[in-house]
């Protein structure tokens, strides 16, 4: 989970379509056409102190956007314009002078382009205090010590670079936190992100979530992402143009992240939000290459992965009597082995009743009901994918009747469309998985 209180996404005009590295042919309601675009990505997923909790997805998610930056649709940008750190690599001295290199190098009318995926935190518990990006060698609780990069000073440099440099300054950041992160009982991470989200200058933000939700990642998403960004670089693609007059607005993209990340992650609540002039024109739309997009998902399956709550989970459990730890996982280790709903007192759905009802742990509800959900049909969408692919005639049996290898999937869905409920978007599919499966177990019965 990319963490609570979502971290600004601070995008705009992003550029595309360029004819020689760098220089962007993005037009904007509200400015001229940028002469270069710059940019600076930092991804972190893996901290160098373990009291961090590591993140899973962030550093992908930093290089999926510096793709889409390297590509015709981003800008075309080459090592001159882009600089891409890493885990290791993102170390708060390597940000500091990525940073100070966009100062030198960003002219009047440039383009600049700052995203921003790991931890924030603040360090006291002063509502002044504004937080602070966490850098890869940040020790875990004092940040003044170094490895982290005090807002005051990012905004700073933002400010300096749009006023001074006089250059159009797009931050997307999304910064997520732990509850083992020095200012998570003070507010860290909302301080952090309601710092992000003000407004300065002509800049335009997009966020991953409200304050006080948590940004969902999961492997359902790119096969390891986080929700917000895969569906953020779709949209930039062209699938939020839905006037289709072959721009995006900020408009658009607001709309299409409310409407694919909040359906996709539910039962979890995630609502990307975004702020700015809502008719800017953020990108120019490829007919052909988006056309190639659509066409390559119109024929997948929905599907539900397990989410993680990275490392919020650790925070929660901290604080749960030994009893209810156990209970907590015994519950993870049911649906690994997948032991679902029998035996009665010792499966997967027992525990899952005792958990929820505990208030210590609401924080995890949803992504308890929601992965429990996703185990429950793992199994017979596996022989789903395979029927797909071998004709629905053909039989997964493994030397196995029929009735017995399906016998149990039937009652798994039934109990996941329960979880999910009749509003979300997989409830119609996995009542016809449950009927399909309950016709094949019939039809098997009577050839006997």
């Amino acid at each position: 989970m990319k963490s609570i209180l979502l971290f600004v996404f601070i995008l705009t005009n992003v550029c595309l379509y360029s004819q020689s590295k760098g220089v962007s042919q993005l037009q904007t309601a509200s400015s001229k056409l940028p002469t270069s675009t710059y940019a600076v990505v930092v991804g972190i997923s893996d901290y160098q102190d373990n009291a961090i909790p590591d993140l899973r997805f962030a550093h992908k998610d930093a290089e999926a956007f510096a793709n889409y930056l390297r590509s015709n649709a981003g800008g075309n940008l080459d090592v001159d314009h882009l600089k891409v750190l890493l885990n290791e690599n993102a170390t708060v001295a390597q940000f500091a002078i990525a940073l100070d290199w966009l100062m030198e190098v960003v002219k009047e009318n440039d383009q600049v382009v700052l995203y921003f995926s790991g931890h924030g935190d603040v360090e006291k518990k002063t509502i002044t205090q504004p937080g602070y990006l966490l850098c890869w060698d940040a020790p875990a609780r004092v940040y003044l010590a170094g490895g982290a990069l005090a807002l005051p000073m990012f905004q700073d440099i933002v400010t300096t670079l749009s006023t001074q440099n006089k250059a159009k300054v797009i931050v997307i950041t999304d910064a997520c936190r732990s509850g083992k992160l020095a200012g998570s009982s003070v507010g860290g991470s909302q301080i952090t992100g309601t710092n992000l989200a003000k407004q300065y200058g002509n800049e335009i933000k997009i966020l991953s979530c409200q304050p006080n939700e948590y940004s969902i990642e999961g492997e359902q998403w790119g096969g390891g992402r986080g929700a917000f960004s895969y569906h953020l670089l779709d949209a930039l693609y062209g699938l939020a143009d839905i006037n289709n007059d072959l721009w995006v607005t900020l408009q658009e993209v607001s709309r299409y992240l409310e409407d694919q990340v909040s359906k996709e992650v539910a039962p979890v609540i995630q609502v990307p939000m975004t702020v700015g002039n809502r008719n800017e024109r953020l990108t120019i739309v490829n007919e052909k290459f988006v056309s190639s997009i659509k066409s390559g998902k119109t024929n997948q399956m929905m599907m539900l992965s397990a989410i993680d709550s990275r490392g919020i989970e650790e925070d929660l459990l901290s604080k749960l009597d030994s009893n209810t730890i156990r209970i907590y996982a015994l519950f993870k280790s049911a649906l690994q082995q997948k032991i679902f709903l029998v035996p009665e007192l010792a499966c997967a759905e027992s525990y899952y009743q005792q958990l929820i009802l505990e208030p210590k742990l609401e924080r995890l509800h949803a992504t308890m009901k929601r992965n429990y959900a996703a185990a429950l049909q793992d199994e017979a969408q596996q022989v789903m994918n395979t029927m797909l692919k071998n004709g629905f005639t053909s039989e997964v049996t493994s030397g196995i009747s029929v009735s017995q290898l399906y016998k149990n999937y039937p009652a798994y869905l039934e109990r996941a469309s329960e979880l999910l409920g009749t509003s979300h978007y997989l409830h119609s599919s996995l009542q016809a998985r449950k009927y399909f499966f309950n016709g094949k177990i019939q039809k098997s019965k009577k050839a006997i």
